[in-house]
């Protein structure tokens, strides 16, 4: 019974101090509509505004991480650029592509075009809006890749 009794005493204390730990850390400001917030720092995000004590904590970060890369290899022989793109993939390495056959695919799945590799090794992507694409080589010595159109 004093076992439990003491097991009890120190779960409420230790809750207790939980809770004051959470209110001390808990100094970020209270955020409106209309307040600027900088990167890294404290805010609360009212739940209900009329309660000043109700709210979720956060962190404003910053990622400035992108997916852009200037050129990628597709094959040990075979660099493909830019990515991402606004209108073609361009094609450079060591045996030509002129001819080869692609097949371009969005995000669910669906065929979005189908082209050959034209003579400035090449396709052509400026039909197609904005998206992640899979663009599939039917030789299947090359490799599948995606690719961003801005």
């Amino acid at each position: 019974m004093k076992y439990n009794l003491l097991l009890l005493f120190l779960g409420v204390s230790g809750i207790c101090a939980a809770q004051s730990l959470v209110q001390s850390v808990n100094s970020g400001s209270l955020i409106a509509a209309n307040t600027a917030v900088s990167v890294g720092e404290i805010v609360v995000n009212p739940v209900n505004p009329t309660q000043a004590s109700s709210g979720l904590i956060g962190i404003l970060a910053y990622n400035s991480a992108t997916l852009e890369v200037a050129q990628f290899a597709v094959t040990e022989s075979i660099v493909a650029y830019p990515n991402p793109t606004s209108s073609t993939i361009s094609f450079s390495g060591k045996q030509s592509l002129v001819g080869e056959k692609v097949s371009v695919y969005n995000n669910v799945g669906q065929l979005a075009l189908q082209q050959t590799v034209d003579s400035a090794e090449s396709i052509d992507l400026a039909k197609l809006a904005a998206g992640i694409y899979l663009v599939v080589f039917d030789n299947n010595k090359i490799n599948s890749f995606k690719i961003i159109k801005h």
